[in-house]
């Protein structure tokens, strides 16, 4: 038995949403339930199991006709959803699917499938789930087992191997995590979002492949398929007195180029380095997607040279009270507070 296991679309989410790239992220995201359905027809897949939040908020009617649409593409296929059972989800728990579609709505169900002779037991992210994996029973005892389960962060899924290597089932596909996760090789696994979500969803994001032994009822292959054009990527530079202003811009440049400028950037940069050196977003060239710029070097200020500069005014009164013990003589909270009383006030003379 083929399948895939994709996990938490987020359909309808807008990520970076007041960032020029917002609605290319939408769009990407929304695009990704199609990509799926195409890497069904093309691998001929027999059950695609959908975890996690398939909605970013509950669906309305447009978006209901929407995945119906999609669905009806891989009529051979058996597609599991996951829905809530309260009135915000009222379009997605009365729409009318095709029957190779089976929309969990209680916080429990156990759904058998002759024609791939597989036992499924679903459970919602409120189940008593402790119970539910020790009292599983399957009205067929030589069918497959597959546990589809949604994870909270309140009452994460069990990492102990010997656990998870004892759970009567031949595949568990977790819900709930943005970035893939495998807890348990060829058997436990969270997929993770088909798109990263947000800067903190780092790496390649797609959806596993995998395939179950009639005979043996286990998993004798899986694979991670990347789907995601776009990651986010973190780039840290470390400095030093040596590099000036045009070289960290050629470095940004050089790196930033070898990864490729589809991606998006959170970038951090640390050290001690020349207060001449210029650490401004504006170093990266247009057009580049960064969404975060940290800044967390160090100037190393040659306090003699500013005092003799700003002898006759603030600064250099203000350097003077220090450097009557000597720079070496002071103690760690009289250094910081030099340190970030003369950064402040030379960034205040700049503005």
């Amino acid at each position: 038995m083929r399948f895939i296991h994709a996990g938490d679309l987020h359909l309808g989410m807008i990520p970076d949403g007041q960032k020029s790239w917002g609605r290319e992220r939408s769009n990407a995201i929304l695009s990704s339930l199609d990509k799926i359905i195409d890497l069904v027809r093309e691998e001929n897949v027999d059950a695609l199991f959908l975890t996690g939040r398939c909605f970013h908020f509950p669906p309305l009617k447009e978006e209901i006709q929407r995945i119906r649409q999609s669905f009806s593409r891989i009529p051979f296929c058996h597609v599991f959803l996951f829905s809530e059972n309260s009135p915000e989800y009222h379009f997605l728990n009365t729409a009318v699917f095709q029957r190779n579609v089976h929309c969990i709505k209680e916080t429990k169900e156990q759904i058998y499938l002759e024609d791939l002779h597989m036992e499924l037991l679903a459970l919602q992210e409120s189940a008593d789930r402790k119970e539910a994996m020790q009292s599983f029973s399957p009205s067929h005892p030589d069918a497959v087992s597959v546990l589809l389960c949604n994870v909270g962060k309140e009452e994460p899924f069990p990492q102990n191997k010997e656990k998870l290597e004892s759970l009567p089932f031949s595949y568990v596909a977790l819900g709930g995590e943005n970035d893939k996760s495998i807890l348990l090789e060829n058997k436990v696994v969270f997929s993770g979002s088909p798109e990263p979500l947000s800067k903190d969803n780092i790496g390649k994001h797609g959806v596993f492949l995998g395939n179950i032994h009639p005979l043996y009822k286990k998993v004798d292959a899986l694979d991670f398929i990347p789907l995601a054009r776009t990651q986010y990527i973190t780039l840290h530079f470390h400095l030093d007195k040596s590099v000036g202003t045009e070289a960290l811009r050629e470095r940004l440049a050089q790196e930033i180029a070898k990864r490729g400028r589809d991606h998006i950037y959170s970038i951090r940069l640390s050290g001690e380095r020349d207060p001449e050196t210029r650490v401004e977003e504006s170093l990266v060239s247009k057009g580049t997607r960064v969404i975060e710029w940290k800044d967390e070097s160090i100037p190393l200020y040659d306090y003699y040279a500013l005092y003799k500069e700003h002898m006759n005014d603030l600064i250099g009164l203000f350097i003077r009270s220090y450097l009557k013990k000597g720079p070496e003589d002071l103690s760690k909270l009289e250094q910081d507070s030099l340190f970030y009383g003369l950064s402040a006030l030379l960034s205040g003379g700049k503005s």
